[in-house]
Parts: structure tokens; C-alpha cells; sequence
């Protein structure tokens, strides 16, 4: 499948246009390097500096206050590590503004204001909103459907047979989520990706830290990162994957989630459930990247159990995490385990409430499958509003209380109207 990704709408520009800007008036978009942050802001923008060009970034070095002055609507500052001035100026545009205008600046960039916290002026300033790659939601022109949102209304009516089969998932793993590199085939999508993970490793690393990482190093904390992706992050085994401390692991693995490459995945706790483990577990954030580092095309995927599984996972949670970022309504997404090895891959909390989720790259399920969302149900009572074991089958159907078998598709194919 060729796809450019720049004709669809994304998740983000309907978060900006019609929730954030109209109340507040600066938002910083952060998020991982060719995930469409310039293309998306561009559209809710009335005019964009690009500070990457050197005109523009001279005027923002030697009069930034006069910059923001000559522009007018809601200004798209692109690039802002390039000339960082303009974050003083942004912050006095805002304080000065005493009917506190919304919609002024879209900023975008760099993340590594959280590493320069003592000059960061954004705090109490600007809302910071993350992106992710294209999500299926958004590449089947269903981006105004919320799959959280539909768990946890608990409504299980109008799913119907997904057209969707596991080799199908296989090949969306391996093309990945990035917009720059969907559009090519495999061999030029590998070279892409090869390019991302070079630049990834010897300069955009450099720009969050002061004392510049070793590329190699960071490299390969990355191939560690991808090859536990849905799994725990054992820091030791990571450390000792990448011949580097555990300190050095650790750093780099948290530079790695700074630039948006990967994630770590809370565990879920609760007072009422002593044995519960506290390691978060790791997943890469584009299940295209990932496989790629595992040196997996579509049909090497399908042939390892292991790394189908690990995959999977990896895809239903890069497809669930932009629909949080969101959502009108705070949801928190863990993973829960006990210490007696019984487990949920994904547990999303809204007020409370818990919903389960099982993921599995098997075409069948039964309610073997469901044991983990069982012991979920059990141990949280009246609080747990739903489970699905998430599945590359065609047909839902009920596998016990509450607990529903899913296809992994009803994450981007809405529900059938009924009546």
C-alpha cells in the first residue's frame, strides 16, 4: 500500500482546532520526528516561521519581539530550538496579552525543554499536547471515532465481521505508522527507516542532552527497546543487551521516550492487591521501526510466535495512544500483572472505571484466552465496566461476563448503526 499520509486528517487538528485554541492561547506540539507535527500545525495555522530557514531564524535571534508583533491570527512557530529566544518572547506575547487571546502560537520542535527546566519559560504558558503516527483511525477516514471512548460506554452492539485476516495486520506492522515512509516499498521503506535511526542517534540525541550521547550506544539501547517491545523493561537486560551500566541503560532508554521513540507503560496497582509487580513494560513507538530493527518483514513476522505476539501488541497500543491523548475525559493506560504470573497486556482507567485488554495474533481465541481479564474482573469487582481479548479473527462474539472476543480492527472500523 503507497500512502503519503498528508491527505488525512489527524487525530491532533480536530484536538486543536476545536478544543485547545479556541481557550488557550499557546499549545507546544511534541512528538517523534516525521510524525506529520509541521503538516498537522500547518493547517490550524494563519502563519508559519519556520525557524529552520535563515532569515527567519536571524529575525527571531535579533528582534523576536518584533517577529511575533508583524504576525497576526495563530502563528505556527516551526523549528524552535533553531533560534530559542522566541520562547522568551512567546511567554511575554502571553503576559502582556491581558485578555488572555486563545489560538496565538502553535509551537513545535525539539522536546528538550524538559531538559532545560531552569529556563524553560512555556510552564504555566503553553499546553503541551502529544503526537503520534498515523493512527488506522486516521487512514480509514474514521478519525471522529473514539474506540476508548465506545469500551468504556460498554456498548458491545453493531460490531460485526472484520474484513481484516492476521497477514493483513502483519503487513500494517511492517509498514509502520511514520507518513514519510508508508508511502514506499519494502526495500526503500528499510532505507528510510535505516536514514531515520542514523539521524535518530547522531543528532537528534544530541540536542536533548548536554553532554551529547555515543551514537552507538544509543543505538543499541534502541535494538534492546525493540527487541523486548511488549515486554517488561528489565533494565539489567537491557544494559547488558547493549554492553553499557545499568545507569547508562536507564539514561538512555529515558532519552529515547524524550524523543518520542519509545514508550514505557505503567504498571497498574491498587491498594486492595498487594501482589502486583511494578515494572513498567517497553514498547516501541512505530511498529514499522520496530520491525525493521528486528531485521522482520510480514512474512518472517507471521513465522515467529514470539515476535508476532510481542508485535501486535506493540500495534494496538500505538493505535490506542493518540485517541488518549485526545480525549476529553483523563484515561490512563497500564499494564497489570501479579506476582503469581497472571497478567492483562493493557488496562485503561477512566474515572475508576477499568477497562481490560488482551491482545492476540492468533485467528482463534476461546475463553482460555480470557483468563487474565477474568482475574482482572475478579480482583476489581463492580469497577471493571468491560474486557475484550483483541484478535486477528473476523467475528465478535461474548466469552464470558462482561469479557467479549474483539477483531483487533474494531479499533478503526466503527460499529454498525442499530436500531
Amino acid at each position: 500500500m503507497a500512502a503519503s499520509g498528508y491527505r488525512y486528517r489527524r487525530i491532533v487538528e480536530r484536538l486543536l482546532s476545536d478544543e485547545l485554541l479556541p481557550i488557550f492561547p499557546a499549545v507546544h506540539l511534541v512528538g517523534a520526528r516525521g510524525c506529520g507535527k509541521t503538516t498537522s500545525a500547518t493547517r490550524v495555522a494563519d502563519a508559519v516561521l519556520d525557524l529552520s530557514e535563515p532569515g527567519t531564524r536571524r529575525a527571531a535571534t535579533e528582534s523576536p519581539d518584533g517577529l511575533l508583533a508583524a504576525s497576526h491570527g495563530t502563528v505556527l512557530i516551526d523549528e524552535w530550538q533553531e533560534a530559542p529566544e522566541i520562547l522568551g518572547a512567546v511567554k511575554r506575547a502571553v503576559d502582556r496579552d491581558l485578555e488572555a487571546t486563545p489560538g496565538r502560537f502553535v509551537i513545535a520542535g525539539s522536546v528538550r525543554a524538559a531538559h532545560q527546566a531552569a529556563t524553560w519559560p512555556g510552564t504555566g504558558r503553553l499546553i503541551r499536547v502529544r503526537m503520534y503516527g498515523l493512527a488506522h483511525t486516521e487512514m480509514e477516514g474514521t478519525d471522529a471515532y473514539d474506540p476508548v471512548a465506545r469500551f468504556f460506554a460498554g456498548d458491545t452492539d453493531g460490531y460485526t465481521r472484520s474484513e481484516w485476516d492476521r497477514a493483513r495486520y502483519c503487513d500494517a506492522i511492517v509498514r509502520g505508522r511514520f507518513p514519510g515512509a508508508m508511502r514506499f516499498g519494502e526495500a526503500a521503506r528499510d532505507r528510510w527507516f535505516a536514514s531515520y535511526v542514523e539521524q535518530l542517534a547522531e543528532r537528534d540525541a544530541a540536542q536533548l542532552t548536554l553532554r551529547s550521547p555515543q551514537a552507538p550506544k544509543l543505538r543499541a539501547v534502541l535494538d534492546s527497546c525493540a527487541a523486548r517491545t511488549g515486554q517488561l523493561l528489565n533494565k539489567q537486560a537491557v544494559a547488558r543487551d547493549s554492553a553499557v551500566d545499568v545507569r547508562t541503560a536507564d539514561a538512555h532508554v529515558s532519552l529515547l521516550e524524550d524523543l518520542s521513540v519509545v514508550v514505557r507503560i505503567p504498571a497498574w496497582h491498587t491498594q486492595r492487591v498487594k501482589r502486583l509487580t511494578r515494572s513498567p513494560k517497553v514498547h516501541v513507538m512505530d511498529p514499522g521501526l520496530a520491525a525493521h530493527l528486528l531485521g522482520a518483514d510480514a512474512r518472517a513476522l507471521s513465522l515467529s510466535e514470539r515476535l508476532v505476539g510481542q508485535l501486535f501488541e506493540t500495534l494496538v497500543v500505538t493505535e490506542i495512544l493518540p485517541h488518549l491523548q485526545a480525549s476529553s475525559t483523563p484515561t490512563k493506560l497500564f499494564h497489570a500483572r501479579g506476582t503469581d504470573g497472571k497478567e492483562v497486556d493493557l488496562v485503561l482507567e477512566r474515572h475508576g472505571s477499568i477497562v481490560g485488554l488482551e491482545v492476540k495474533s492468533s485467528e482463534n481465541v476461546g475463553r482460555r484466552d480470557a483468563r487474565g481479564l477474568m482475574w482482572l474482573r475478579d480482583i476489581t469487582g463492580d469497577a471493571f465496566h468491560m474486557g475484550a481479548v483483541l484478535y486477528a479473527g473476523q467475528w465478535p462474539f461474548e466469552l464470558d461476563d462482561r469479557i467479549w472476543a474483539l477483531p483487533i480492527s474494531t479499533l478503526w472500523q466503527p460499529p454498525h448503526a442499530t436500531s
